[in-house]
């Protein structure tokens, strides 16, 4: 399954928001397991490059 998403809707952003837990950097889904939030599953799953050239930005 290829998905290239540009964009998320607001109501599926307001679960993950819901359901992520930050001590464990993860995403709760009741009564189905988690999701670990790390380079290699937000590549795996996104398809975003998580090698190659860092990202340089201020906060």
């Amino acid at each position: 399954l290829d998905i290239k998403a540009t964009s998320m809707p607001g109501d599926l952003s307001q679960w993950i928001m819901k359901h992520y837990d930050q001590e464990m950097s993860q995403i709760d889904i009741p009564d189905k397991g988690k999701i670990p939030v790390d380079a290699e599953s937000v590549h795996r799953i996104w398809g975003l490059p998580n090698k190659g050239k860092k990202v340089c930005f201020k906060v």
